[in-house]
């Protein structure tokens, strides 16, 4: 027998703890402290990865496919890793206690839609390893979540992964990962807002877009973009906006975990999708968040359908000096 290391609500993390919580999860924890509206959830956190791995079957395997990780073999050796904790079972004493924690997330409402997504210890430093990664999205059978939250841990050996942590001088091992499952907001609008520092002035950048999340043009997918001078009086108006022509955007339908590209509703194609009361808000809200934690953070939003705002991630601008891409993640940096 074996004592589970915690399971602990959102709203209980310790933010200190980036190590055990990953840095996603501590930053979350820091707005709920300070009362910014974040969805509830829990994290399960980087021990029980740590017993899971130790308990694995293929356990011995993994350790030595890390020890001989190559440039030249990481691709083979990433999916070999990544199948042997895809396909080791996890142990039935643990797998009931992450059953008992998400069947208490949604005690009040078991049909409410999940969203699971990794919050990696490393970020404690880097800020981005395995960010966006395992991101999985209307989640409510249990033990398809139990298989997801597999998946997250696998992500801390994806080939990119490993090439990155090998390449700034860290082990392949380095990478621990907490897993949070959440309450998903069903989003009207998304979008992320981050205060630019420059040398003599500082700017508020909102990029946002209808649907369910904002992505750039390798997608060829182009947000909305509102620049705001924050140091004006009434912070909110633009000085800049750029509208761009959305044909189509990000959807996540009820039958599918991943994100799906659909046409946009044609009326909305060349409509700013943030008003100016949103504006404004949100311009608030970073200046707001900045002035509590005094380090800048690039926030993830959404609108829900009652236009009520959420706060879905927080990543400090702050970012380690050699430690500038991790796994194909981009990472904001302040000038």
């Amino acid at each position: 027998m074996y004592e589970l290391a915690p399971i602990r609500k959102l709203s209980e993390v310790d933010y200190a703890r980036a190590d055990t919580f990953g840095d996603r999860a501590c930053s979350l924890s820091r707005l709920m402290a300070r009362g910014y509206h974040v969805p509830k959830g829990i994290v399960i956190s980087t021990k029980v990865f740590k017993r899971y791995l130790n308990t694995a079957p293929g356990t011995k395997r993994i350790d030595q496919l890390i020890e001989q990780v190559s440039p030249a073999t990481i691709n083979e050796t990433a999916q070999e890793i990544q199948d042997l904790i895809n396909f080791s079972p996890v142990p039935m004493q643990m797998a009931n206690q992450i059953a008992n924690a998400i069947t208490s997330l949604l005690e009040n409402s078991p049909s409410q839609a999940l969203i699971v997504r990794t919050s990696a210890n490393v970020e404690g430093s880097s800020r981005h390893v395995c960010s966006g990664r395992g991101v999985h999205f209307n989640m409510n059978d249990i033990s398809q979540i139990i298989r997801v939250v597999k998946n997250c841990w696998a992500s801390a050996y994806t080939a990119d992964v490993l090439k990155d942590l090998i390449n700034v001088g860290l082990a392949p091992d380095s990478v621990w990962v907490a897993v949070i499952v959440e309450k998903m907001v069903q989003a009207n609008i998304s979008g992320i807002m981050y205060i630019e520092k420059g040398n003599k002035e500082e700017k508020i950048h909102i990029e946002a877009n209808w649907g369910a999340q904002v992505h750039h043009s390798e997608d060829g997918i182009f947000p909305d973009h509102v620049i705001i001078d924050p140091s004006e009086t009434k912070i909110g108006e633009p000085i800049e906006t750029f509208n761009a022509y959305k044909g189509k955007i990000f959807q996540i339908s009820p039958e599918n975990h991943q994100l799906e590209i659909i046409e946009n509703d044609p009326a909305k194609r060349n409509v700013l999708s943030l008003d100016q009361a949103k504006i404004s808000t949100l311009a608030q809200l970073a200046k707001k968040i900045h002035d509590d934690f005094e380090v800048g953070y690039m926030i993830e939003f959404v609108f829900d359908e009652t236009d009520t705002l959420w706060l879905l991630d927080a990543v400090p601008l702050s970012v380690h000096k050699n430690l500038h891409k991790i796994g194909q993640s981009s990472v904001v940096k302040t000038t």
